[in-house]
């Protein structure tokens, strides 16, 4: 893995913030996979070497981050609290309006979780407004599909199936593999109450290889209400048909199930080992992210306000940056600016 060599060679030769930020981006790796202990030790680590070097916007994002695997893991709900308070504080001082907005995001998610609906809605709205403001489009998927769970819990389907319905349009716009999954769950969720338990066993399968394709594990804060969702469609549909709609799921892309809402599908899609979303046409193998930073660099941002922008490291940038030059056949933010008018990529 590139971000465990850079690591080893940082602290090869003692360059404190390069280990800092390398024990950032692998902790934000593992933590995808599923391995929150070792999240939370890396990003500890990290945390205590941007505090010795005084580097404060380091701080801010491992303080978050931290709160991010706290909260995913169902840690201890004070201790995300506490790290999100003096996050938001820092990013404020810094005026890092998205990470602000992903700050406010979380503490609306830890409020839903402790039953808090009221409190929780309006600070998703409010992380929302921010995100629209600075055109986050993977963090307006993600508080939609939130959104949608409020709407769900309030019993109020057919508004949360448009919501899940809207998240979806983004996350297959903007190719956001990461996102669909979880997206797919809920909207098979909604679907279920609304007597179509067999295309939620079919959004369920899909989902389910579809995280397996990507190593995505299902976050155990997610496992209650999705298990409860399951357990009810299953006993409305009867263990044989629910099993066999799952099963044709599994052999589904995402899209294939997502039109699959009759209550007899035939098996004659398609299958496919690894479900997949159609990626945008985009020139000389650029990713999604990678067009996302190229854009934002023909705009005149420097690599700290791109990352800022997208909320991720600014070592990540550089990564991204790297590899985009190397597929474009450019070395310079001038000629990658040219490349994207060229390609109306802006």
């Amino acid at each position: 893995m590139r971000t465990e060599e850079s690591l080893a060679l940082y602290r090869e030769i003692g360059d404190k913030d390069g280990i800092a930020w390398s024990l950032f981006n692998l902790a934000e790796f593992v933590n995808d996979q599923g391995e929150y202990a070792k999240a939370r030790t890396l990003l500890e680590e990290s945390l205590a070497m941007h505090r010795g070097s005084g580097n404060k916007r380091g701080v801010a994002y491992s303080l978050f981050r931290l709160a991010w695997v706290f909260f995913v893991a169902q840690g201890d709900p004070a201790a995300v609290r506490s790290l999100l308070e003096e996050g938001l504080a820092l990013f404020r001082e810094l005026g890092d309006k998205g990470n602000i907005a992903h700050c406010i995001y979380l503490s609306g998610r830890l409020a839903l979780s402790q039953g808090n609906t009221a409190a929780g809605r309006s600070l998703l709205e409010e992380s929302m407004a921010l995100f629209k403001e600075i055109g986050g489009q993977w963090s307006i998927a993600e508080s939609l599909a939130v959104l949608a769970q409020i709407e769900a819990s309030q019993d109020d389907q057919a508004a949360a199936r448009t919501l899940y319905e809207e998240s979806l349009r983004l996350v297959r716009e903007w190719n956001y593999k990461d996102l669909f999954p979880s997206c797919l769950e809920g909207l098979a969720g909604v679907v279920a109450t609304q007597d179509n338990p067999a295309w939620a066993a079919r959004l369920w399968g899909a989902a389910e290889s579809l995280r397996q394709a990507l190593s995505l594990p299902l976050p155990p804060v997610e496992c209650a209400r999705y298990e409860h969702s399951v357990a009810t469609a299953r006993t409305q549909l009867g263990e044989k048909a629910f099993a066999a709609a799952w099963a044709q799921g599994r052999m589904m892309t995402p899209e294939q199930a997502l039109a699959a809402q009759t209550p007899a599908t035939s098996m004659s899609a398609r299958p496919t080992a690894t479900p997949s979303m159609k990626s945008p046409p985009y020139p000389a193998g650029l990713s999604a992210r990678e067009v996302e930073v190229l854009q934002l660099v023909a705009q005149g941002l420097t690599n700290e306000q791109v990352a800022q922008q997208l909320v991720i490291s600014p070592r990540t940038v550089d990564t991204h940056l790297t590899s985009m030059y190397s597929k474009i056949g450019v070395s310079s933010r001038s000629a990658a600016t040219r490349y994207a008018m060229e390609h109306h990529l802006v």
